[in-house]
């Protein structure tokens, strides 16, 4: 099972594990969110409970999320690349 935790204004929530298990990081669209999406970052497991904690990072645009909820969970966005290739 998986835990969402400290998103404003819509509460914890619990997520039966009927999907692959998520990695370091979580972005969920808000339903009813017009592309608004909220990021979290993997925080704990509860093994008594058999749990796995996600915090909330941030909510909003991907464009501006995205970055956030990675340099919270201590990853780097890859550099950007031209259609050929490089750097």
């Amino acid at each position: 099972m998986y835990e969402f935790v400290g998103c404003p204004n819509t509460g914890d929530h619990q997520q039966i594990a009927d999907e692959d298990e998520p990695g370091e990081v979580v972005f969920r669209e808000r339903p009813g969110g017009l592309g608004i999406i909220d990021g979290f970052v993997h925080d704990s497991v509860d093994e008594v409970m058999i749990m796995a904690r996600f915090r909330w990072v941030a909510g909003g645009d991907p464009s501006t999320v995205a970055p956030r909820v990675l340099e919270a969970a201590g990853e780097q966005l890859p550099p950007a690349t031209d259609e050929a290739g490089s750097q």
